[in-house]
């Protein structure tokens, strides 16, 4: 049972975000969903930018993803063809029970290389994930259509996507509002982009940013 502290608590986080993000009142449906995004089989990102997505999908589109989970899901069940790149053994079996048809591969971190997450949490700073952002590498460039940089090492994730995307195609980049990620646009200079900020479902009650690059035709 939630106390009338509880709830105080909760809203008055929600407004402080307001504040600063007032645009984000569209999207605090998310908060009040009984299912999480995974539940829901949806991306963990904000409404705006989940269905920004979703008019740039097509029935038999390449797609390449770092981070699985609820995108996953969600593109699998609308006919386009998917690579999941996971780094979390425990994780993967719960994304490969729910898409058996999709290719979800495990690649975890080591010990020694060049490349660390940046992100905070059990890899963050300790593991090196060469072979992690190496996926894409055997790809021909210019020949995926949409490219999502959403799990650790996404600096170099993106770098190494760049040629891999068509000319017209997307690299979807989420959290860019993540002080280590200031540097995207800079990387992606020349690509068009489109932002959306809003909250994501519960939990946490945070709002995020979830930022669509489109490659120059």
């Amino acid at each position: 049972m939630v106390t009338a502290t509880g709830r105080w608590i909760f809203y008055r986080r929600i407004l402080q975000q307001l504040v600063v993000h007032p645009s984000a009142i569209a999207t605090t449906g998310a908060l009040f969903h009984g299912r999480s995004a995974w539940e829901a089989g949806e991306p963990w990102w904000n409404a705006w930018a989940i269905r920004y997505l979703d008019r740039h999908l097509h029935p038999g589109d390449c797609v390449f993803e770092w981070g699985s989970g609820g995108s996953t899901l969600y593109l699998a069940s609308r006919g386009v063809r998917v690579t999941s790149i996971e780094h979390d053994r425990m994780w993967i079996r719960h994304v490969a029970e729910r898409c058996p048809d999709t290719e979800v591969r495990l690649v975890e971190g080591k010990s020694e290389g060049h490349f660390r997450s940046e992100l905070d949490g059990p890899d963050g700073g300790r593991n090196y994930f060469d072979a992690y952002v190496a996926a894409i590498d055997q790809r021909a460039d210019e020949s995926i259509d949409i490219v999502i940089v959403d799990g650790v090492c996404r600096i170099e994730c993106l770098r190494r996507a760049m040629p891999k995307v068509k000319r017209g195609g997307l690299l979807i980049v989420d959290d860019t509002d993540y002080s280590y990620l200031s540097c995207v646009d800079r990387q992606l200079e020349g690509w068009r982009g489109v932002r959306f900020t809003g909250f994501k479902r519960r939990p946490p009650l945070d709002i995020r940013e979830t930022s669509f690059f489109h490659k120059p035709l």
